[in-house]
C-alpha cells in the first residue's frame, strides 16, 4: 500500500453533483453539526432557509438599469470548465453500488480529459447524511464506516466497498476535493485523479437509514463554507440512488415514523415512499407513481410547512435562483443535473418506468414498493433499486439533450458516467440566460438583444473576437465561413411549438422560466487555448430572474 499524507492547495473552480442513495433503518450516521474524517466540519444551518447566494461570488449580483429604456444588462462569462460533486448515499445496503461506482472512476476521468474540460475540473464527494460535509480522506483510513449493524443482521462492506479499489492508506487533501486546473492537480506527486477518486469516494455504508439526496445537494449548494462552488464554472449535480428520497425537515422525522406511513411493527424506509408518493392504478402493478405532499394525518396538502417531506418546489427554485445569482455576479448559470438509480436497465433508451409491489409482503412493507430493476432477486438486506419518484423529477427537469438517467442495477456504471461526462463536455459552453431577454424582432421568434466575444489568455496577446451567429438552414446550423471556428446559436423554443429540434432549449431552462439559451458551437479539430472564455452581454427587459411571464 502506498502511504500520502496531505495535498497542496489550489485554486478556485465550478461544480458536479452525483448523489447516490439506499436505505437502512436503524442506525444513525455523523451528527450534522459535527466533524468526522469521512469531510470538513461543517455547521448545521437551518434547512428552512432557502438563502442562495453562493460564497464564492465576487460580485453583489445588483443590476442597474437603464433610465431611459428600462433594459437591464447582464453579463455572463462561459468557459470550458466544470465542479463535480458526487452524493452518494452511505446507509447499509450501498457497499455493492459504491464498489460499482469506484471502478467505473477511472473511465469517468478518462472522458473528462478527452473534453476540452479536461483543463479544468473539480471533483467533490458528500453524503445522502445531508451534513454539507465534503470527502477529504482515503477510505482505509475510516474503514469502521463500511460495517453496518441493524435487525437484520450485521453487513461489512470493507473489502468491496473499499479495499478492492483503493490503494492509498492515508490520502489527505487540504480541499476536500480533487481537481485539476490548467494541467496542474491539486494531489500530491504521484497520485492520479482516479487513484485518488478512488480512495475519498467510498463513503461507506453507516448513515442514516431515511436518506436525503435531494437536502444534500441543497446542503453543498447554499452552505458552501469551504469555496468549492466557483460562478464561472458548469454545476453538474447527479444522483445515484437506489431507494426513495426522504428529504424531510427536522421537525417532520419524528412525525414521519406515526402509523399512518408504515405497515409494519414499527418504521422502515416505506415511509420515506408512502409519506411522498402516490400511485394511479393498481393493485399490484401500477400505471404510474407521482410525487405527492401530504401532511401529518397522509392527507394531501398546499403548506409547505406541514408536508412531511420537503416540497420538491424547494430544490427547482434554489437551483433556478442559484443559476441567477452566478449570472448577476458575471459567471457561468448552467446547471446539469443526472441520476443513477431505481429505473430498468433500458430506461435510457425506452424512457419507461415500472411500478410493481414485490411479491415478497416483508419486502414491500420495508420498502413501499417493490424495486424497478432485476426484480425477482430482491430481499430486506439488499434491495435491487427502489423507484425515487420525487428525485427523478427534479432531475429531468434539469436535463440536457441526452438521456441523464440510468439504472442503478447495472453490473457497470462506466457506460452511464462516460456518457455523463460527454454531456457535460458538450454543455460547456452554452447557458440559458437568466431573465427576460429583449427581442429585437418579436414576429420572427426571438431575436435575442445579445452580444459574444471570445477572449483568450493575457499571455496569447490575442484581442477580443466577436462570436457570429451560427447560419441556420431548417433543422440544421453551420458555421458562416470557412475560416469561422466558433459561432454560436440562439434556442427559444421553450415548448416545441416549431418542428425544428435545432431551436429547443434545455429542460432546465424551461423550468426555470428563462425566454433564450445561448449555444456556443465550435469546429472539431480546431484546439482552443486553456483559459479561453466567451463573454456574453445580454438586455433584459427587468431585473436578473424576472421572466417574461411576470413583466
Amino acid at each position: 500500500m502506498v502511504t500520502v499524507v496531505r495535498g497542496w492547495m489550489a485554486g478556485c473552480g465550478g461544480a458536479l453533483l452525483l448523489a447516490s442513495a439506499c436505505g437502512r433503518t436503524g442506525l444513525q450516521g455523523p451528527t450534522p453539526g459535527g466533524s468526522d474524517e469521512f469531510g470538513e466540519a461543517s455547521s448545521s444551518p437551518d434547512p428552512s432557509i432557502t438563502d442562495t447566494t453562493s460564497p464564492g461570488s465576487t460580485s453583489t449580483g445588483e443590476v442597474k438599469c437603464s433610465e431611459q429604456d428600462g433594459t437591464c444588462p447582464i453579463e455572463l462569462r462561459l468557459r470550458r470548465a466544470v465542479d463535480i460533486l458526487f452524493v452518494v448515499d452511505n446507509s447499509g445496503s450501498m457497499g455493492g453500488e459504491q464498489g460499482t461506482l469506484t471502478q467505473s472512476f477511472r473511465s469517468f476521468v478518462d472522458v473528462l480529459e478527452a473534453q476540452q474540460v479536461g483543463a479544468n475540473y473539480r471533483i467533490g464527494v458528500t453524503t445522502t447524511a445531508a451534513d454539507g460535509a465534503l470527502a477529504n480522506t482515503s477510505c482505509r483510513q475510516r474503514l469502521g464506516d463500511f460495517l453496518f449493524e441493524w435487525e437484520h443482521g450485521f453487513i461489512d462492506e470493507q473489502q468491496r466497498g473499499c479495499l478492492d479499489h483503493c490503494v492509498y492508506d492515508v490520502l489527505e487533501l487540504y480541499q476536500p476535493w480533487v481537481e485539476k486546473s490548467e494541467g496542474v492537480t491539486n494531489l500530491p506527486d504521484g497520485v492520479d485523479l482516479a487513484s485518488a477518486l478512488q480512495c475519498i469516494g467510498p463513503p461507506g455504508i453507516n448513515g442514516p437509514g431515511f436518506e436525503k439526496p435531494l437536502e444534500a445537494m441543497l446542503q453543498v449548494i447554499q452552505h458552501d463554507t469551504t469555496g468549492f462552488l466557483r460562478d464561472d464554472a458548469l454545476l453538474a449535480v447527479i444522483f445515484l440512488t437506489d431507494e426513495a428520497d426522504c428529504s424531510s425537515a427536522p421537525e417532520h422525522e419524528f412525525d414521519l415514523q406515526n402509523e399512518v406511513f408504515w405497515s409494519s411493527d414499527h418504521a422502515t424506509s416505506a415511509v420515506c415512499w408512502n409519506a411522498g408518493v402516490e400511485c394511479l392504478g393498481g393493485p399490484g402493478v401500477y400505471d404510474e407513481c407521482v410525487p405527492v405532499d401530504l401532511d401529518f394525518t397522509g392527507l394531501p396538502t398546499d403548506d409547505p410547512d406541514a408536508a412531511m417531506l420537503y416540497p420538491l418546489d424547494r430544490y427547482t427554485s434554489a437551483l433556478s435562483a442559484l443559476s441567477v445569482q452566478r449570472q448577476s455576479a458575471g459567471g457561468n448559470g448552467q446547471v446539469f443535473l443526472s441520476l443513477i438509480a431505481g429505473v430498468p436497465l433500458d430506461y435510457p433508451e425506452t424512457g419507461a418506468q415500472f411500478f410493481a409491489d414485490s411479491v415478497f409482503v416483508d419486502f414491500n412493507q420495508e420498502y413501499g414498493i417493490g424495486p424497478a430493476c432485476n426484480v425477482g432477486t430482491e430481499t430486506i438486506g439488499d434491495p435491487p433499486g427502489i423507484p425515487d419518484v420525487r428525485l427523478r423529477q427534479v432531475v429531468e427537469s434539469f436535463a440536457g439533450e441526452e438521456p441523464n438517467v440510468y439504472s442503478v442495477c447495472s453490473a457497470d456504471y462506466g457506460i452511464a458516467l462516460e456518457a455523463i461526462a460527454g454531456a457535460i463536455g458538450k454543455i460547456s459552453e452554452r447557458s440559458c440566460v437568466g431573465g427576460c431577454v429583449a427581442d429585437l424582432l418579436p414576429d420572427a421568434g426571438v431575436q435575442p438583444s445579445c452580444r459574444l466575444a471570445e477572449q483568450f489568455p493575457a499571455e496569447l496577446g490575442e484581442p477580443d473576437r466577436a462570436v457570429e451567429s451560427c447560419v441556420i438552414e431548417g433543422d440544421a446550423w453551420s458555421f458562416p465561413g470557412p475560416n469561422v471556428h466558433a459561432c454560436y446559436r440562439v434556442l427559444d423554443d421553450r415548448n416545441q411549438s416549431t418542428e425544428e429540434l435545432v431551436d429547443d432549449m434545455a429542460p432546465h431552462c424551461v423550468t426555470s422560466g428563462f425566454n433564450v439559451e445561448l449555444v456556443v458551437e465550435r469546429r472539431e479539430g480546431i484546439p482552443v487555448p486553456s483559459g479561453t472564455s466567451v463573454d456574453v452581454s445580454c438586455d433584459l427587459v427587468a431585473e436578473p430572474g424576472v421572466t417574461c411571464d411576470d413583466v
